[in-house]
């Protein structure tokens, strides 16, 4: 009797301990976050008013299934949470999006959002990501070429195809990592550089990642933020002082300090993209999940995880002021 009271007592904590972890996994995230959104943002979409889509600014039309609000208990671990599901017809290359014109033009943002690979997902497949961009909306998407510092700049959180490593696919004026092809074409750096270990494209070591990198998988719900400041501008790239950071689960992927971003003052961030690319039609047709989107001047955060604070930037300059 009292050994199968005792057994009970085990298994009766066990559930316990697996229901307290569950909740701690989504703790402090609402699915309800724009009713109250975090302090400094300049847009919040949770995908649980009427019309969602209707707050981003759709340039290109996608049909909703391609970019279709579906139920899902997302990260709050909610069944009544919605969430956006980006998804690319099969068999073909291309993308599917939203797109967000922020009110004005900004020098230094926060974006964070969580984001789940449908289960099946195919992580072969070459793709491109979602982040924060600068410039004109017309300018979003390209590729090819270095931006000039006075047209654009972008940073697309995405993952390597294969082990499915997250990094920032990255264009601004400093960029260096692809940009030796005799056509003078130049396609975006790898923050942190994923691409090898130095011997042709990660040659500056400050980029390189500081320790291993997760491998991302299907069916589960990640966070991501990112802070982008575009730095002073300078027309040689002396002293350039444009910073990227990202973090994934609240946990620091990278802080890079010394990007040449910009030469004009006049180069702002001004869009957020959304978006899942496929360079082909070897993809599967699982697609991407995104939910809780906060653009911000503060930190964000995930639920009541603080991401790991930064350290101080490494490239200050002090100019003298003459009375």
């Amino acid at each position: 009797m009292d050994h199968l009271f005792s057994r009970c007592i085990f298994v009766l904590s066990v559930c316990l301990v697996l229901v307290v972890s569950g909740m701690a996994s989504a703790a402090g995230i609402s699915r309800n976050e724009c009713s109250n959104p975090p302090t400094g943002s300049v847009f919040c979409e949770d995908f649980e008013g009427i019309n969602p889509k209707a707050n981003f600014s759709d340039y290109d039309g996608n049909p909703d299934t391609e970019n279709q609000v579906v139920t899902n208990s997302g990260p709050a671990g909610d069944p009544a949470n919605r969430a956006i599901r980006l998804r690319v017809p099969a068999g073909q290359g291309g993308g599917s999006d939203l797109f967000k014109v922020l009110p004005v033009g900004y020098d230094k943002l926060y974006a964070r959002w969580y984001f789940m690979y449908e289960p099946g997902f195919n992580f072969s497949a070459r793709n491109h990501g979602s982040g924060l961009a600068a410039g004109d909306r017309s300018f979003v998407g390209a590729s090819g070429n270095r931006p000039s510092g006075s047209d654009f700049a972008g940073f697309y959180v995405q993952y390597m195809e294969g082990p499915a490593t997250p990094y920032a696919y990255s264009y601004y004026r400093g960029m260096y990592q692809d940009c030796s092809n005799p056509s003078g074409s130049c396609w975006g750096d790898s923050l942190p550089c994923v691409y090898d270990s130095g011997a042709y494209y990660c040659k500056q070591p400050q980029h390189r990642p500081t320790e291993p990198l997760p491998n991302l998988v299907a069916g589960q719900w990640y966070c991501v933020e990112q802070m982008l400041d575009m730095g002073t501008p300078t027309t040689t790239g002396v002293g350039a002082n444009g910073r990227l950071a990202i973090w994934l689960d609240s946990k620091l992927m990278g802080d890079y300090q010394d990007l040449w971003i910009r030469t004009t003052s006049t180069l702002k961030i001004r869009n957020l993209w959304l978006s899942l690319y496929h360079h082909d039609g070897t993809h599967s047709t699982a697609g991407e999940l995104i939910d809780n989107v906060v653009v911000s001047t503060q930190p964000i955060g995930c639920g009541t995880l603080a991401s790991e604070i930064l350290s101080p930037p490494r490239n200050l300059r002090i100019f003298k002021i003459e009375p």
